[in-house]
């Protein structure tokens, strides 16, 4: 039996776009066993996956030594026999190939970089680079070859969504309540200040929508650390009581929230890569970047907005056109179903 460890010590909409990739794999091998180093962000997406097990590192590990990592991966993982260690980030992050050195396997794959050490793997895209194609293609491709497995047709058709628990579930319907009407969730932050829209814009945006639109509530979604700008959202619209405040547990509760909800609209960042995932009609606003590689898997039903058209921030305008656009083309959609 092979066991392996990844390293996925990143953002939650990292680990979205790799679980199709793990799951082909364990179809491809089903007798494999996996460990995955994650963040205190993702972690929470692995605790219903089969055959995977995972260590969480503190949210400072980037400024830890090598030598004070491998003391603390060494307690951690004593109990594992690695044949395979393989970094997944499709792009060279120095830190994270530091973290890669400090485990211990047999083989050690990573993809190419100038800080690479001597001792693990270099892969190389057989394109050249990861942009401009879906990022969980991208990942297939750097554990296909460190594995020497074909993965990139079976991960084309594993499903995206991560599993909720029962737990996830509760939690939404206890929160939210009992279903009435539409329901349209707005996850409006992300985790990085260059996705992070202006305040201002989403206090007006969502005014419109609280005005103009049907539903029967607007749920304002986000971590707790959200909780004082989201009050003020929510201030500025004039405690509609159609608006709802919700602040998931865990970033896969979120996913039961969202699932409670007939439309969903964020900001390039976990909640849009999770709704996507999930199945949900989602409007999704960028603010520029590479989004064939990160969004390549919409349907008919969503609508990314990459860029605004002055600036790499939509403006309020534009966010209000995209949206009354976005409700006709899936009023259209329903009609024709």
């Amino acid at each position: 039996m092979s066991s392996i460890i990844l390293l996925r010590p990143d953002k939650a909409g990292d680990l979205i776009k790799t679980l199709p990739a793990l799951r082909a794999l364990m179809e491809k091998v089903p007798d494999i066993k996996i460990h995955l180093i994650v963040s205190l962000a993702n972690e929470s997406l692995l605790k219903y996956e089969p055959q995977v097990s995972y260590s969480v590192l503190p949210s400072s590990w980037e400024s830890i030594t090598s030598n004070e990592l491998k003391s603390k991966l060494s307690l951690e993982l004593n109990k594992f026999s690695f044949q395979s260690g393989v970094n997944l980030l499709c792009d060279p992050f120095p830190a994270v190939e530091n973290l890669l050195n400090a485990i211990t396997a047999d083989e050690k794959f990573s993809v190419t970089s100038d800080t690479l050490p001597s001792d693990i793997w270099p892969i190389t895209f057989k394109r050249g680079s990861p942009k401009e194609r879906d990022e969980g293609l991208n990942i297939a491709e750097i554990l296909g070859q460190a594995l020497s497995i074909e993965l990139l047709s079976a991960t084309q058709t594993e499903s995206r969504a991560p599993r909720l628990g029962d737990e996830d579930v509760l939690e939404a319907e206890r929160s939210l309540g009992k279903k009435t009407g539409q329901w349209i969730g707005i996850c409006p932050f992300a985790g990085t200040t260059q996705r992070t829209h202006s305040l201002a814009k989403w206090k007006t945006f969502i005014s419109s929508i609280a005005y103009f639109s049907k539903y029967e509530k607007i749920i304002l979604l986000g971590a707790p650390t959200d909780h004082e700008s989201l009050e003020e959202i929510k201030t500025r619209v004039g405690h509609s009581p159609r608006l709802t405040l919700a602040l998931p547990s865990c970033f896969r509760a979120l996913g039961a929230y969202l699932k409670r909800c007939d439309r969903v609209i964020a900001v390039d960042s976990g909640p849009l890569h999770l709704s996507l995932a999930l199945g949900m009609p989602s409007l999704g606003f960028l603010s520029g970047g590479d989004h064939r590689r990160w969004f390549s898997q919409t349907s008919v039903q969503d609508k990314i907005v990459t860029k605004g058209i002055w600036n790499r921030f939509p403006s309020t305008a534009e966010m209000c056109w995209h949206f009354y656009r976005w409700e006709k083309q899936l009023s259209t959609l329903k009609k024709r179903l």
